[in-house]
């Protein structure tokens, strides 16, 4: 890429966010399309990966959404995603286990994705700007207990473990993905008639999206990284 048209790539005037499943298309329908609008900017589509049956199954779903998004005249692309059950045919999955921790599993697999986007395109994509939640999306509703109590009764949920939780977990990214304790499987033991689409968007709207980037430091690092990109 030359250096005019990595200057003219510097800032987008459009966002274009592929997500996983209908929670995630909630959160940004209702949480994150009104914060960027509050800050002036509109050109905002948010879409579900096409093959989706209520989750990532297979990377060339995804790929095949990035590849029809990322020509997008003045379109920054990005993603949003769960480690949580992620496919083990993304690009480099095996190599990245070799990472130190997941934080930096993440940034590995995330890179790993450009690059194979770019590879199979033989172009460099500056407008692509991928990104896999760790561990799980849910895991942001741990940022406040606040939430869960100020839209549930104590018959309705259990506080104390709630509690115990959080205090476990003062940064909610680090909850693990264990098929019996990641954040959606702990929501629903802890919750009765959990709903993730409905409940989950709305005890994250209760937070507020301020204590949420506060308390989960990689989901602010992906949000800052947009803002600065649409330069907001």
């Amino acid at each position: 890429m030359d250096k005019k048209r990595d200057q003219r790539a510097a800032i987008m005037s459009r966002l274009i966010i592929i997500v996983e499943g209908d929670t995630e298309k909630e959160f940004v329908n209702t949480i994150l399309i009104p914060f960027l609008n509050a800050k002036k900017f509109y050109n905002i589509e948010c879409f579900k990966i096409k093959h989706s049956k209520g989750g990532l199954s297979k990377y060339e779903h995804i790929r095949k959404d990035i590849l029809k998004s990322v020509y997008e005249a003045d379109a920054l692309v990005t993603t949003l995603v769960d480690f949580y059950a992620l496919p083990t045919d993304f690009p480099k999955f095996e190599e990245s286990k070799q990472c130190t921790n997941k934080e930096q599993q993440l940034t590995f697999l995330e890179r790993a994705i450009k690059e194979d986007i770019e590879a199979n395109q033989n172009t460099a994509f500056d407008n692509l700007v991928p990104y896999i939640q760790l561990h799980e999306f849910e895991a942001l509703i741990f940022s406040s207990k606040l939430g869960i109590e100020s839209l549930f009764a104590p018959t309705e949920a259990n506080f104390v473990e709630l509690h115990k939780t959080i205090q476990k977990y003062p940064n909610p990214e680090d909850i693990n993905d264990h098929p019996n304790t990641a954040p959606s499987k702990r929501l629903l033991k802890l919750i009765k008639g959990y709903n993730k689409v409905v409940d989950g968007v709305l005890i994250l709207d209760e937070i507020g999206l301020e204590v949420i980037r506060e308390k989960c430091p990689r989901f602010n690092n992906w949000l800052s990284s947009l803002e600065e990109r649409l330069g907001i």
